[in-house]
Parts: structure tokens; C-alpha cells; sequence
């Protein structure tokens, strides 16, 4: 694929909706072609429609952007998520006010798989957040799932910039990407990122980027654990540790809790 692409939430295509979806829906395929190592799409669900998530090939995660949905007995809001893992499934019900909700896996199969077969729910408020991560008052962050768990590999995290024009430098990960903006903006060289955008961005790409003049929020999807690497390739860093220090682990529940 290219090492960076970009697509507005309105020029994605939309698709026949997973079998299981009942209701109002509409899901757009962001990231979806044979040739795109990580797929994304995005599901628009009415006041009470159902989304069927099958993750018979794959780990899958879903994040809800807008609105809410119910899995079980467990509400999801906004900034709330659940890893599908391989060979388990769940049908998730939008609450009557509707929800979207974001989608991410892996195409194709991971190197060492894993058993799979859970469930697991993260409702917003057992998210692991810091307000303040790395001291500046700048920034803050949350981890949805972490590489860490047994029985799944895939990694989800949310960034906060406060700042308008606060700057990210330069820098790389080892791994294939997707970066979500879920509110606020982003500055990529000349042009500005609302909200919906979504960037696919392969493996040791070296980008960097500015918060626009609302500030910027995004969530990150990979399917293996990452390292982050700077613009002269002379400090690797274990993003996990990073992030399992200033936040936490997640602490799921599981869907037969619910």
C-alpha cells in the first residue's frame, strides 16, 4: 500500500451492512480492499438497530464514536469499546438515540494466533485515562486493549491534544497503523483533518503532525504490539510499557458477566 493514505469519512464507500445488522444502518468501508493490511469501517446505526460483529477470520475491535449501544447488559457510550476476538461473535444493540461505531481487524491471520474466543467489553468508565500524560498539561491519553491479553493481539488507544498547534515530531512504528480523528483536527503538512478522517500509515513510516486550532483527538489501531522510533533512528521505545505506565491496563468485562 502506499505509506500514507487518507480518506474522509464521506468519500469512503458505502456497503451492504454484516449479515445480522437489523434496523437503520449504514456502514461505509474506510479501509477495506484485499491490498489493505488493516481494514476499518464505520457502522452508522438508528435508535435501537443491531451490528452483528463475527470474528470468525480475525481479532476484531469496535470503538463507539457517537451516541450509544448495548452488548448484553452492558452499555457502551461514547469512548467505550470491545475486542471480538478470533472465533467468538456478539451482537451489539444501538441505544434509541442511535450510535456510530468504528471497526478494526487485521486482514488475514496473524503470525502466532492466538486461542481467541472471547468477549471482552470496556465500558468508558473503566477506560484507563490520564488527563495529563507526560507532565505538560498538553496532552492526555487512554489504552483500550494493550498486545497484553492471552488469548487476543491487538492494540487500541485513544491521544488528547489541548493545545492548538501542539506538535508531534517527526518519528516511526514498526507497525502497520490506522489513525481515526474523532474530534478536533489535524494539520498533516498542508492540509487539515476534521473530524471522521481516517489515515492508514505502513510500518516504519516517518511522519509528524500539529493539533489544529481546536486541538485533536484520535484513536490508533494496530494488530501487534508497537515500537516507536525517532526521526534519526537512534531511540527505540516499548509503547506498551509506555502506555501500561502512565495508564493501566485495561480490565475488561467479559460478556457473560453482563
Amino acid at each position: 500500500m502506499a505509506k500514507v493514505q487518507i480518506v474522509s469519512l464521506e468519500n469512503a464507500p458505502i456497503v451492504d451492512s454484516a449479515t445480522g445488522t437489523h434496523g437503520v444502518a449504514e456502514t461505509r468501508a474506510v479501509f477495506a480492499k484485499e491490498r489493505d493490511p488493516l481494514h476499518m469501517r464505520t457502522h452508522a446505526l438508528g435508535g435501537d438497530a443491531t451490528l452483528e460483529i463475527d470474528g470468525s477470520d480475525a481479532d476484531y475491535v469496535a470503538y463507539i464514536w457517537k451516541g450509544a449501544a448495548l452488548a448484553g447488559g452492558t452499555l457502551l457510550e461514547e469512548r467505550a469499546s470491545l475486542v471480538v476476538e478470533k472465533g467468538a461473535a456478539v451482537t451489539i444493540r444501538a441505544a434509541s438515540g442511535g450510535a456510530t461505531v468504528i471497526v478494526f481487524n487485521l486482514n488475514g491471520r496473524p503470525d502466532a494466533p492466538r486461542a481467541g474466543g472471547h468477549v471482552h467489553l470496556l465500558p468508558s468508565e473503566r477506560v484507563p485515562r490520564v488527563l495529563d500524560m507526560g507532565g505538560s498539561g498538553n496532552a492526555g491519553g487512554a489504552l483500550h486493549a494493550d498486545c497484553g491479553c492471552p488469548t487476543c493481539e491487538v492494540w487500541l488507544h485513544e491521544n488528547d491534544f489541548y493545545k492548538a498547534d501542539y506538535e508531534v515530531p517527526v518519528h516511526s512504528h514498526t507497525e502497520d497503523e490506522i489513525i481515526f480523528v474523532r474530534a478536533g483536527s489535524m494539520k498533516l503538512g498542508n492540509r487539515l483533518l476534521g473530524p471522521g478522517t481516517t489515515l492508514a500509515i505502513a510500518a516504519n513510516t516517518k511522519y509528524g503532525f500539529k493539533a489544529g486550532p481546536e486541538g485533536l483527538s484520535f484513536v490508533n489501531f494496530r494488530a501487534k504490539s508497537p515500537t516507536h522510533v525517532n526521526v534519526d533512528n537512534t531511540h527505540r521505545m516499548d509503547e506498551a510499557e509506555l502506555w501500561r505506565k502512565a495508564v493501566g491496563s485495561p480490565d475488561y468485562l467479559e460478556l457473560a458477566d453482563s
